[in-house]
């Protein structure tokens, strides 16, 4: 036990600019909805939570179920004790414990603050910036609707179907690799993960998303009346009449009647910055420091998202820009500030005396 606490307490002082960075979010946001006397939306965060602790509850019970049938296969003379000495090898070796669970706090408390806050932004900053991102959306594509261009491709079942099925699986992706990024043996790595999202979600997802608030295309018309992305929508329509399978349009009557209604389960309609864009391009980042076909399919999955984000009707082609481009801004300095957060380690005398 002196020896775990000794491992949490020692790389703690890795993760002290991360906290920071937390707690400031945190304090501004409770701040600015205490200030303006609005009542926050805790039930997403609740529910994203509780997806979060189900999908590490599920992964560590399928990493041991998967040990245990290793050992049954190398016939293990004494299985019970061969499983509890490779479970301390890969929970205490190299403090990887301690650095998951470190890890996995933050990006917990991380989602729980911007949900919460996500889900308030319209009651706080009505939406204000559609007509404004529509039209500079138009300018940047040479006066064309980006959704008009996009369609010529993807405008078809097949590509559309593929589209939701990816888009879809963003949530997936980000916990999966939440929960991977917790365990990995590249620290640094892991480190700078870590520090690009939560201040990407910080600026993007907040501090940007509030002055900026806009719902979206998919809801313009009806919130508008403006029938600029009627025939996307209608598209989107026809071809899950047909196959059932743009579960896109779901997700978006389920946001719409949360914020006509009294609220539910999922709630939160924040269309610029895009978070979508500005988390497959940090997948990106990951994947490209990997090299080889690892940079391929991660600079392929973020350009999908993008693309996605347009087709089905999540957001305007700035959005994307955006958001993408805040990833990008913070990916790069964080590499030094991670080499700064790790040289401001404890010795293990001072980590003793701390615990």
């Amino acid at each position: 036990m002196t020896m775990l606490l000794f491992s949490f307490s020692r790389t703690a002082a890795d993760y002290r600019l991360a906290y920071t960075i937390l707690l400031a979010h945190a304090a501004a946001m409770a701040s600015l909805v205490g200030y303006l006397g609005v009542a926050p939306h805790f039930q997403t965060a609740s529910r994203y939570a509780d997806w979060s602790f189900s999908a590490i509850t599920s992964m560590a019970s399928l990493y041991t179920l998967r040990t245990v049938l290793k050992m049954l296969a190398r016939r293990e003379e004494h299985p019970t004790a061969a499983l509890k000495a490779h479970m301390e090898k890969v929970l205490l070796g190299n403090d990887r414990l301690a650095h998951a669970t470190h890890s996995t706090a933050i990006f917990v408390a991380m989602i729980f603050v911007i949900s919460t806050v996500k889900s308030t932004i319209p009651a706080i900053v009505p939406f204000s910036w559609d007509e404004s991102l529509i039209q500079l959306a138009r300018v940047l594509f040479g006066g064309v609707d980006p959704h008009v261009l996009t369609s010529k491709v993807f405008g078809n079942v097949y590509s559309l179907v593929a589209l939701n099925f990816v888009y879809n699986l963003w949530m997936v992706n980000f916990t999966l690799l939440m929960i991977v990024v917790a365990w990995i043996g590249n620290h640094e790595l892991r480190l700078r993960y870590i520090l690009t999202t939560l201040l990407t979600w910080f600026v993007g997802g907040n501090i940007l998303a509030l002055p900026l608030s806009s719902s979206g295309p998919c809801f313009v018309e009806l919130l508008y009346r403006d029938d600029t992305y009627a025939p996307l929508m209608a598209l989107l329509r026809n071809v899950d009449a047909d196959t059932g399978m743009v579960g896109a349009l779901i997700a978006q009557d389920i946001l719409w009647e949360a914020y006509t209604g009294d609220g539910g389960a999922v709630s939160g309609i924040s269309a610029m910055p895009s978070l979508h864009v500005a988390v497959a391009v940090i997948i990106a980042c990951v994947t490209w420091q990997r090299g080889g076909v690892c940079r391929k399919i991660g600079l392929a999955y973020a350009v999908t998202i993008y693309i996605g984000s347009i087709q089905l009707g999540w957001h305007y082609a700035t959005d994307g820009i955006i958001g993408g481009g805040i990833a990008l801004l913070f990916w790069k300095p964080f590499a030094d500030l991670t080499d700064w957060s790790l040289s401001r380690r404890l010795e293990p005398a001072e980590a003793v005396r701390g615990i």
